[in-house]
């Protein structure tokens, strides 16, 4: 089974700072967002591990990061049967 690693940069989800201990993102859907990235992948035959996501901020900016594994075309098993 082929797999490949990736890290989706999410444009316009940027901490800001509330306070000196507090920095806030502003709302988004994970739902919407998920979708994004199974279309960003359908084309190549790719299907999301959705147990994989993980989400990280590097330098105020939110990355989703996971693991996408390739489809293969299911295999059909014939029985023949003699008389």
């Amino acid at each position: 089974m082929e797999s490949k690693i990736f890290s989706y940069k999410v444009d316009g989800i940027v901490l800001t700072p509330v306070d000196d201990q507090l920095n806030i993102s502003p709302a988004f859907n994970r739902k919407e967002l998920l979708n994004k990235l199974k279309d960003l992948f359908k084309d190549g035959d790719y299907k999301l591990d959705e147990r994989t996501l993980d989400y990280k901020i590097k330098d105020g900016q939110l990355y989703v990061e996971g693991v996408v594994t390739k489809q293969e075309a299911a295999k059909s098993i014939g029985f023949m049967s003699g008389k």
